[in-house]
C-alpha cells in the first residue's frame, strides 16, 4: 500500500466519523434538546460544548482535510488526486471554517451568558 492510499484511507475514515458526528448531533441531539425547557437546554448545551473539546471529537473534525489534501498532492497525475484535494478543501470550509467561525463563538457566547435561560436560548437558537 502506498503512502497516498494510507493517507486517503485514514482521511476518509476520519471524515466519515466527523460527518457522522455532525449528522447525529443535528438529527438526534438538537431535536431532543429542542424539546427541553430553556434552563435544561442552556445547561445541556453548555456542558456539551465543554465536553466536545477533547481529542476524540477534534481528531475526526480537524485532521481529515489535511490528510486528504496531502494524499491528493502525492497523486496529482490521476483524477483521484484532484478529487482528494477537492474533498479536503470542501470539508475544511464546510466543517472547520463553519465550526471555528460560527459555532465556537456562538457556543462561547452561550457559555458566558448572564441572561435568563430564555434570552440565552433565543439568542443561541436564532443563529
Amino acid at each position: 500500500m502506498e503512502l497516498t492510499d494510507i493517507l486517503a484511507t485514514i482521511g476518509l475514515v476520519l471524515l466519515a466519523l466527523g460527518g457522522g458526528t455532525f449528522w447525529a448531533f443535528s438529527t438526534g441531539v438538537m431535536p431532543g434538546l429542542g424539546r427541553a425547557d430553556d434552563a435544561t437546554f442552556v445547561t445541556a448545551m453548555t456542558l456539551i460544548n465543554r465536553a466536545v473539546i477533547n481529542p476524540m471529537f477534534l481528531l475526526p473534525i480537524f485532521v481529515p482535510p489535511f490528510l486528504l489534501f496531502w494524499a491528493g498532492l502525492l497523486d496529482l497525475e490521476d483524477v483521484r488526486g484532484w478529487m482528494l484535494i477537492a474533498s479536503g478543501v470542501l470539508f475544511f470550509f464546510g466543517a472547520i471554517v463553519v465550526t471555528v467561525g460560527g459555532n465556537v463563538p456562538l457556543n462561547n457566547t452561550l457559555d458566558r451568558s448572564t441572561s435568563t435561560p430564555t434570552v440565552a436560548r433565543t439568542a443561541f437558537e436564532r443563529r
